[in-house]
């Protein structure tokens, strides 16, 4: 059966039935796309075949991933040369689900589970304490030539470090939603969770959005109507558009380089560094579990770090 971009499409609304996410379905499907370049880079062909796909043609497509460098838009770039294991392993689990469909709908394909991963551990996450926390919110204003930009990233630190969402939740996020104090998001398998936004994000929002009403000094385009709360700033062509994922990362390794405080700041550090000031609170595990909407709690035991500093205090202060 010839590999055709209807053929993936099918595929695409088969884990759409199986209820993954936009995000996991739009990088499962462009890892795939890439794998087959890489097919027909190998083959010189330009139409592939379900046959094409051999356990020899994935072992050099794994070996292909272990040579390739990490992009200069990664937070790792001047950290790690190549890729991570867990992002090899996350476009080889990519292949296996293309190959699971094929074998269950078709019946036809080398079989899924003959290829041999590793599981790839996840690292511990660095995380902020509120010292660390705050220089990185106080470095900003810093950094930013434009009081515009500084308050965009202020606001976006401050909610990451607050309310434990996710990047693709922080893009979506609108003004109507935070100036509601709490919203409803819905996140893999169509799971809802409240979010709560503190009054330090209120007060943030608030000079943002006034900013927001002047013209943008080095462009001078005038405001337009957007209930986005994170949007860009540049151009006429993405002016008060959603930021791109791309440019949030870049942002935070700008920020991060600046800083200069051996912990690699990463957006998902920050959610890490809420969960592990909730344990530090000595808030309850199981309520740490609710605002961290985990359905198993060894996951939510993962997320949260204790400092070692942080529990000789604690002994001090209950054993003196």
């Amino acid at each position: 059966m010839e590999l055709t971009n209807t053929l993936v499409t099918g595929w695409a609304s088969r884990l759409v039935n199986h209820r993954y996410s936009q995000y996991t379905i739009k990088n499962y499907t462009a890892d795939f796309r890439m794998f087959m370049e890489f097919m027909r880079d190998r083959l010189w062909v330009s139409n592939l075949r379900d046959e094409d796909i051999s356990m020899k043609m994935i072992e050099d497509w794994m070996s292909q991933l272990n040579k390739t460098k990490t992009p200069h838009t990664s937070m790792y770039y001047s950290i790690k040369p190549f890729i991570s294991p867990s992002t090899i392993q996350s476009k080889i689990t990519a292949v296996k689900s293309f190959l699971r469909y094929m074998n269950s709908i078709f019946n036809i394909g080398i079989d899924y589970q003959k290829i041999e991963q590793k599981r790839v551990k996840s690292p511990i996450m660095d995380v902020l304490t509120e010292e660390e926390f705050e220089q990185l919110y106080n470095i900003i204003p810093q950094i930013e030539k434009y009081r515009i930009n500084a308050l965009r990233s202020q606001l976006l630190v401050r909610l990451w470090y607050t309310s434990w969402m996710r990047l693709s939740e922080m893009l979506s996020l609108k003004i109507s939603d935070i100036k509601k104090w709490k919203a409803r998001i819905t996140w893999k398998w169509d799971k809802d969770r409240w979010v709560f936004f503190a009054d330090s994000v209120q007060e943030l929002l608030a000079e943002y959005e006034e900013e927001r009403k002047k013209p943008i000094e080095w462009t001078w385009l005038k405001w337009k109507d957007s209930d986005y709360v994170f949007i860009s700033h540049v151009s006429w062509y993405t002016f008060w558009r959603p930021l791109k994922k791309v440019t949030i990362c870049e942002l935070m390794k700008k920020y991060s380089d600046a800083l200069n405080i051996w912990k690699r700041i990463t957006c998902h550090s920050l959610r890490h560094s809420f969960a592990t000031r909730l344990l530090e609170a000595w808030v309850n595990i199981r309520e740490i579990q609710e605002f961290l909407w985990h359905s198993n709690l060894s996951t939510t035991e993962w997320y949260c770090h204790v400092l070692a500093s942080n529990l000789e205090e604690r002994h001090k202060n209950l054993f003196a």
